[in-house]
């Protein structure tokens, strides 16, 4: 079995101007960031499409992804942006599938989306619902809200209609249909609602005062209402993959079903890493040792071991995992997730009560019994 990477996540920003409380980067275990420059150097870049040209001509006529990331990518400025969006484009040329961002959209301006529109780039939003919940967690570092501006940004990426969608992370406790709706109320159509990032040794300490099952307590009244409106115009990525899963189908990321990873990512300093949420299981996990300027993307197995084994081995399942009956739609569940400091990924997901009762509702929901039956009830999910 081997693996191949179809997109990048290139970390141009390695300090952020929020200082959201739940934050993988920079809440959890590992802190390498503070020992890496704040942006990315343009020899850094030059010598990323340097190694992209090397791994897309190997593999003729192989294209990949470029995701503009950080901390908070803005932060390095609408000029720099514009160089560097100019520079990919003419690099790699037929090589590039797109470039995409994910930004807090705080700092969106006039300017900045000029240069969005120049260089095509779509940018996905982190918000977490109205001002009383966004502001409760995603503030700056004096602990001022940021709904505000986040808004603002939004807006001017809805007018410019480069927005690809919204992130929202998890917050147990609040009012999930609640959330859905302001996004909707919002113009927004694509959205993802993510998990909490947590391993076995931290989600007790952080989520063990909500309940038995707070993210699937979460996510069920917003599928029950989504399911209910029959809007294929409306697409939440959580939803739409776990659906495509229990009927049989192949999952678009590495949240569920267990894939091979075909994704890394390069940080501001030119070092290549697996998984970036890793970060919540300890320093240093995600690092392969291997730096562009000596090592090309086909230098994984020279490395430290795990970036290699998600791209090109895989993890094995928990034996818990191996005999349950939702282990090709759930598979584990995200890498991180499984991880605890006792045994590494031989576990099932920290969510996996969570995981099970959102897969038992949706079968519930739709008539689709099992993974390899069809559907009972005849009616598409779109």
């Amino acid at each position: 079995m081997s693996g191949r990477i179809d997109s990048l996540v290139l970390k141009i920003a390695e300090r952020c101007n929020l200082n959201c409380c739940y934050c993988y980067m920079y809440q959890h275990e590992d802190k390498s960031y503070l020992r890496r420059p704040r942006f990315i150097s343009d020899e850094v870049f030059d010598q990323l499409l340097v190694r992209i040209c090397e791994y897309c001509d190997k593999r003729a006529p192989h294209r990949m992804g470029l995701c503009l990331h950080g901390g908070e990518p803005t932060l390095i400025g609408a000029d720099r942006l514009d160089r560097l969006g100019a520079r990919a484009r003419h690099v790699l040329g037929e090589r590039l599938v797109d470039i995409s961002m994910q930004t807090n959209a705080t700092l969106v301006d006039h300017r900045l989306i000029d240069v969005l529109r120049r260089h095509q780039i779509l940018v996905g939003v982190s918000l977490d619902g109205p001002a009383e919940i966004h502001d409760t967690f995603r503030v700056d570092h004096a602990g001022r809200g940021s709904h505000a501006a986040t808004v603002k940004g939004l807006r001017l990426l809805q007018e410019a209609d480069l927005l690809h969608g919204v992130l929202c992370v998890i917050n147990p406790g609040a009012s999930s249909v609640d959330i859905y709706r302001y996004f909707r109320h919002l113009g927004i159509k694509r959205m993802n609602f993510l998990l909490p990032e947590v391993t076995h040794d931290s989600k007790s300490r952080l989520y063990g005062r909500f309940g038995e099952t707070p993210v699937a307590d979460y996510l069920i009244p917003i599928f029950d209402e989504w399911f209910g409106q029959d809007d294929p115009d409306v697409r939440i990525r959580v939803f739409w993959e776990l659906l495509g899963l229990v009927m049989g189908g192949r999952g678009d990321s590495d949240a569920f079903g267990n894939p091979l990873m075909n994704y890394l990512i390069v940080e501001t300093d030119g070092t290549i890493q697996a998984c970036d949420a890793l970060r919540v299981c300890e320093e240093g996990i995600a690092s392969s040792g291997l730096n562009l300027f000596a090592y090309g993307f086909d230098d994984l197995h020279l490395g430290l071991p795990l970036a290699h084994r998600v791209v090109h081995e895989g993890i094995p399942l928990s034996a818990k995992c191996q005999v349950c009956p939702e282990r090709t739609v759930c598979g584990g569940g995200y890498l991180p997730h499984r991880y605890a400091r006792a045994n590494g990924f031989d576990n099932p997901s920290a969510w996996c009560e969570d995981i099970l009762k959102l897969l038992a509702h949706i079968r519930a929901r739709t008539g689709y019994v099992s993974s390899t039956k069809g559907p009972e009830t005849g009616r598409l999910f779109c």
